[in-house]
Order: C-alpha cells, then structure tokens, then sequence
C-alpha cells in the first residue's frame, strides 16, 4: 500500500523537507551510510532536513541547519513506529528517508528506504523466527516505499528476484568511503603506533570478521593464508579486523592470525595503508565498504567473485571463486614476492577508489527525493534486471 499525498505543499522550486531516520548511526556499514550521506545532504541549500535522531548517539558533522528531533522510542518497537509517524505528520514533511528496512507506515508522506543487502534472504543468520519476523519487516518495507534505493546493482537485482520490486522503483547509488580517512598517504609514526598499540609488524595480510562471519567466508580466508605461507615461505602475521564472532567458531586458528576486534575507522585506516594486501572472499556482500575502504588507502585487494564485490571492485582488484583457496594463494603469493606486482594493483586500487564519493551519492539521492516528490525521473539510476 502506497502512503498518502505530501502533507506540505511544495512545488519545483521549493525546498524539499525531508525527514531522515538517523537512529541508525553507529559502527556498522548502515551508521557509515547515515553520516556519509548526511554529511553532504546536510550542506545542500534545496533542502531542509529533519534529522530524527537518538540523543545518546547524535550524528557528528552535520551542518548548524539542519533540525534535529530526538526519537524516545526504540527503532525496533510498536511505539517507535507511533512517535516516528506522529513526528513526521507534525513536522509536515514532503518525504522520509529510512536508512535501513524500519520505516514508519503511517508517516502520511511517501516513504524512501535504502536497502543494503538482502542476507535474510539467503543465508540462515540468526533463529529461524527471528529470521522469519526479519524477512516479513523487508517485504513490508518494500510494499510501503515509494521507491527503494539499492547500494548496488547486484542488491536491486535482489530486490527484484527475491521481493518482485518493480524495476522503475528501484535506484542504484554506490556508498563511498571518507576520503579525509582512508586516504594513501602515509603519515610518519604509523607503524610504531601499529606496534605499539597492537603488536603488529609488517609484512601482514589482512582479513574481516562479521557477526554474520559464514558469509565472509573466514573458514577459506585463513586456509589460503596457511597455503600462502607453504608456498611462499614468507613470514606474515594475519591482523583480522571486526567481531570476533567468527573467529571463536573456527578451530584451529593460527597462533600467527592477530584478531583485533572492532575499531576506530582512523586505526583502520593506518592499517589499511601499509598492509601488503587485504583478502575478502565473502560469499555474499551487498556492497562491500571494507573493500572500496582498503582501495581508497592504496591497498591491494583480493576480493571474491560473490556478491556485489566484483562490481565495487572493478579493476582495481583480483577476484576470484570464493572457495577457489588454492587461486587466491598463488595471488597473495604473487603480491608478496614481487613488488612490482604489488605497486601495479596498489595504483589499480586507488584509480578504482576515485569512482566513488558521498558527494555523487548526496546528488544522487537527492534526484530520488525530486523523483518521489515531483514525479520527474531521477535520471540514469533506473535499474535493468541482468
């Protein structure tokens, strides 16, 4: 069911209000998205934003006009839906934008919603009735947006397949990675910070963990790191970033694999730029940050052929079958012996990292917003089925 007419009237040359969910704000890939897109859609003149936000978590770096409102009510819970709603119908918006599949049904204006990924749908991550309250919250999220923003391609592909989204409502705009943050160069200190701090010598490969670790394939990552230090007989340590959820499910870890836990975006940075290469044979990825992350340091990157990895990647990096262990480490291998190799994908990458920006993604959603409030075509974002 489609929601109701704008309650604020607006016309072509007016300023469009829009409410955005920024309760999402956090350390996940959905609170990257919240302060990358806000960062600049904060700063645009034909907007006025209504930031909704949890006091306790504000989201940092937005521009002084912007409204912010605090949300009481927990993102998940009957009440928030009721305050959200009751908020959007008092602020008279011309939109609401949902930054991840929890929007309001009854804001009384039409609903935006950024999918990043469809894993419910694929793989069994958590309790099968959670799951299944999951899967029902993602369909009646795409039943109710007037248009879905989809963070690849392979994700609209997705949401046509899995959710029969009609093509003509689905709009592909590519995340981006802070470029004040993972940038290339090197800053004098970092790798006796990296020592110090966490007892990390070069030369190290690097890989990620995840709470839904089965889809990043950690099992395959370490099995061709172990081949790679047959082969090459090369000394390395593993430095593996992010929840140490898959970790703990793997027997057998190396005693030479550093697992770090979650941190700051300014370690991972600093990390990503004087590694020798990062190795990400996920399954299954919507868009894949850590990827384009690692690319914009000049990292090189081994990637899967999974997912919407290959189309993020492009040809700033190598991907391959992701359970093909035996072809990833004769690449790592490659990387680590020749330095010539390692500097051509070096440069790859970071060619590859120049093709994404919040800026382009900030120009991008708004065409949505004019689409969804005027009627116009957000121009170039239609999505074709594959």
């Amino acid at each position: 069911m489609r929601s109701s007419a704008p309650t604020r009237d607006c016309g072509p040359g007016s300023k469009l209000r829009v409410g955005f969910d920024a309760r999402w704000y956090n350390r996940s890939g959905v609170g990257t998205y919240v302060a990358g897109l806000l960062g600049v859609l904060s700063r645009q003149s034909q907007l006025e934003l209504v930031i909704y936000e949890d006091a306790a978590n504000p989201v940092p770096d937005l521009a002084p006009g912007c409204i912010r409102k605090q949300v009481l009510s927990g993102k998940y819970s009957w009440a928030g839906q009721i305050e959200l709603a009751r908020l959007c119908r008092q602020d008279r918006l011309n939109l609401f934008h949902s930054p991840f599949y929890i929007a309001p049904f009854l804001a009384g204006c039409p609903v935006v919603i950024t999918v990043h990924d469809l894993i419910p749908f694929l793989f069994p991550i958590t309790s099968w009735p959670k799951q299944i309250l999951v899967k029902l919250g993602y369909r009646r999220a795409v039943r109710k947006a007037a248009h879905v923003v989809a963070v690849s391609g392979h994700t609209a592909n997705d949401l046509q397949k899995l959710l029969h989204v009609p093509r003509e409502r689905i709009s592909v705009i590519h995340n981006a990675a802070r470029r004040d943050l993972f940038q290339p160069e090197k800053q004098p200190g970092e790798l006796t910070y990296l020592c110090h701090k966490y007892h990390i010598r070069p030369p190290y490969v690097m890989a990620a963990s995840a709470r839904n670790w089965q889809t990043k394939n950690l099992h395959a990552t370490l099995a061709a790191l172990d081949l790679v230090r047959r082969l090459s007989r090369t000394d390395f340590q593993v430095v593996v970033f992010g929840p140490e959820d898959g970790l703990r499910a793997i027997e057998n870890v190396q005693n030479n694999v550093r697992a770090l836990g979650p941190i700051p975006g300014s370690d991972l940075a600093i990390l990503f730029r004087n590694a020798e290469v990062f190795i990400a044979p996920s399954l299954y990825e919507g868009f894949g940050l850590p990827v384009l992350e690692a690319m914009s340091c000049g990292c090189a990157v081994i990637a899967s052929n999974a997912g919407a990895l290959p189309e993020i990647v492009g040809r700033g990096g190598q991907a391959f079958a992701p359970l093909d262990i035996t072809v990833m480490a004769h690449a790592v291998v490659d990387l680590l012996c020749r330095p010539d190799v390692l500097q051509r994908w070096r440069n790859s990458a970071l060619r590859r990292a120049e093709d994404f920006s919040w800026e382009r993604a900030a120009k991008e959603t708004l065409r949505v917003y004019h689409h969804v409030a005027f009627g116009s075509q957000p121009e170039k974002m239609l999505v074709a089925a594959d």
